[in-house]
């Protein structure tokens, strides 16, 4: 008997917890760039798949990896452009990614680029969760 109160009390505790959940559909490709010294540059490609505009923010950081952790460092060897853009539903668009740094490339260089759906306040309800789509990319340089 008291078994069956605690499923009980345990179903109508998650039935409580069940909000509806809103999320968009921000897709990006190729899931990994590879770059040589003579292409210093490339391209990701973006989509909104879902059915309201998305703001999407674009960052790149060294990447290190210390004692099994992914370290992301602050660089300015990479940018980004665009670093923010608008995509309406079913738009695409490019993020160029350029190695800008004078010096020669020594070695394998490694970045992630971090593109990131940003929270929109107009969409906001009581009672809903939001989920926010973060993809990191892995972006190689080498020889």
């Amino acid at each position: 008997m008291q078994s069956v109160r605690a499923i009980i009390v345990a179903l109508a505790l998650l039935a409580g917890l069940a909000l509806p959940a809103e999320a968009s559909s921000l897709r990006v490709a190729p899931i990994s760039l590879k770059l040589a010294t003579q292409e210093p540059a490339g391209v990701v490609r973006v989509w909104n798949d879902g059915n309201a505009p998305v703001q999407v923010q674009v960052r790149v950081f060294r990447w290190k990896v210390v004692n099994g952790k992914d370290v992301l460092e602050p660089t300015k060897d990479v940018v980004v452009s665009p670093p923010m853009t608008t995509l309406v539903p079913g738009a695409e668009n490019l993020i160029r990614v350029v190695r800008v740094a004078k010096r020669s490339l020594a070695d394998t260089e490694r970045y992630r680029l971090l593109v990131d759906e940003l929270p929109d306040p107009a969409r906001q309800r009581a009672g809903t969760v939001t989920v926010l789509v973060r993809h990191a990319i892995p972006v190689v340089f080498s020889k």
